[in-house]
């Protein structure tokens, strides 16, 4: 699994002015952090990696309503394997859903500051 951190650093020019540097790391689950853009390693975009999460949601949402359909027909013998997969495909839906939110409101928040 990566994370992404994205560090913003405030950077004191020669001349006095301020400005914020960026970097971003990407942290692997082996605890190595490597900066993405110095080419250490290969970048994922977050556009690819929001597609990737949209993706892998959906099909969570196909899997558990596939497990429903064969539980009304029948050929489900354990029960807990619909409630897994239906808890699954809830809780990264509503992940997903958060994470909407809280860009829309960063965006809101933009566009009062610049507006």
């Amino acid at each position: 699994m990566e994370r992404l951190l994205i560090d913003f650093s405030q950077v004191y020019g020669q001349n006095g002015t301020n400005r914020v540097s960026r970097s971003v790391y990407s942290t692997y689950t082996d605890g190595t952090k490597r900066n993405k853009e110095s080419g250490e390693t290969p970048a994922v975009s977050f556009e690819d990696m929001l597609s990737s999460s949209i993706k892998k949601v959906n099909s969570l949402q196909l899997e558990a309503e596939s497990k429903i359909r064969d539980l009304a027909i029948g050929d489900v013998e354990d029960i807990s394997e619909v409630v897994l997969a239906s808890s699954r495909a809830d809780t990264a839906l509503r992940l997903v859903m958060e994470v909407r939110n809280k860009f829309l409101d960063a965006y809101q928040a933009l566009s009062r500051i610049t507006g």
